[in-house]
C-alpha cells in the first residue's frame, strides 16, 4: 500500500517502522527508490539516536519524535532542530519531585505531571509515572516554551514494550493460568532496535519442561500482556530470593 499510494509520511512507533523496512526488503523493494517516505513522527517507545540515524539513512527521510500518554494526549514534540521536545500551548506540563509533588527547576530530574484543560475530560496534575527533565534555553526554531529533554525511565515497574505498557499484574495473570508454574520473571531486552520479551519460568518440583507447555504459555501471554513473548524455562533456584517481576535490561543512548 505504501508503494502503490506513494505514501510520504509515517506516524507510529519506531519499531514498527523497522518492521516495515525489513518486510520491504524481503519483497525486493529498495527503500529509497520504491518507497517515498519523506517524514516520520514517532512516539510510544524510546527513540535511540542510533535507531533514528539508521532509519533516516535507510529511507532517506527525516524523523522527529513526540511524547504523550493515552490519558492526556501529546505533551511534547520535536522541531526540526531535535533540541528536546517542545511543550504544547494547550496544557500545563511540570517536572515534580515524586515524593513531595514540588515543582522542580530546569535540569532537575523528576516525574512528568500534566494538567489539560479539556472541558469534557479535564485532568488536574496527572502523574504520568515517566521521568524526565526540562531545558529552558532558547531553541533555534524560535519557540519559547520549555522542552522535555528526554524520557529517562519509569517510577515503578510498569514498563513499555513495543509501545504497550506491561505491569507485574499482567505477568501474574499469565502465571495464574498454569498450575505448573512456581516462580517467574519477565525479562525485557532489545535486539536490533526491536524489543524482546522473555517469560522466564521455574516450574514446580516434579514438573518437566516441554515444548508443548512452552507453547501453551506463549499463546496465553498476549491475552494478558497485549504483546507476544517467548518462554524460557529455568532450573529451580535460578531466580534470587528477592527479584523484580519485570526486569528491564534495555540500554538507551
Amino acid at each position: 500500500m505504501m508503494h502503490d499510494l506513494k505514501v510520504t509520511a509515517y506516524i507510529g512507533t519506531p519499531s514498527f517502522l523497522v518492521n516495515i523496512s525489513k518486510k520491504a526488503r524481503e519483497v525486493g523493494y529498495d527503500l529509497k527508490r520504491d518507497l517515498h517516505l519523506e517524514v516520520g513522527f514517532v512516539a510510544g517507545e524510546m527513540l535511540p539516536e542510533s535507531l533514528r540515524d539508521e532509519l533516516e539513512e535507510a529511507f532517506g527521510m527525516i524523523i522527529r519524535q513526540g511524547y504523550g500518554t493515552a490519558d492526556v494526549g501529546c505533551l511534547g514534540y520535536e522541531c526540526y532542530h531535535k533540541d528536546g521536545m517542545h511543550l504544547p500551548h494547550n496544557c500545563l506540563v511540570e517536572i515534580v519531585d515524586p515524593e513531595t509533588g514540588r515543582q522542580l527547576g530546569p535540569g532537575e530530574t523528576g516525574e512528568i505531571v500534566a494538567t489539560v484543560f479539556d472541558e469534557a475530560y479535564p485532568m488536574i496534575r496527572f502523574g504520568t509515572g515517566d521521568l524526565s527533565y526540562c531545558a529552558n534555553e532558547p531553541c533555534p526554531c524560535g519557540r519559547t516554551t520549555h522542552r522535555l529533554v528526554k524520557i529517562l525511565g519509569r517510577l515503578d515497574q510498569v514498563t513499555k514494550v513495543k509501545g504497550m505498557f506491561i505491569h507485574p499484574g499482567n505477568a501474574d495473570a499469565v502465571a495464574e493460568k498454569f498450575a505448573e508454574i512456581d516462580r517467574y520473571q519477565v525479562v525485557v531486552s532489545r535486539e536490533a532496535h526491536i524489543d524482546q520479551m522473555i517469560f522466564t519460568i521455574e516450574l514446580k518440583e516434579g514438573i518437566e519442561p516441554t515444548d508443548a507447555l512452552a507453547g501453551r504459555i506463549e499463546a496465553a501471554i498476549p491475552t494478558s500482556m497485549r504483546v507476544r513473548g517467548k518462554v524460557q524455562f529455568l532450573e529451580r533456584g535460578t531466580l534470587p530470593e528477592a527479584y523484580k517481576t519485570i526486569d528491564d535490561r534495555r540500554k538507551w543512548d
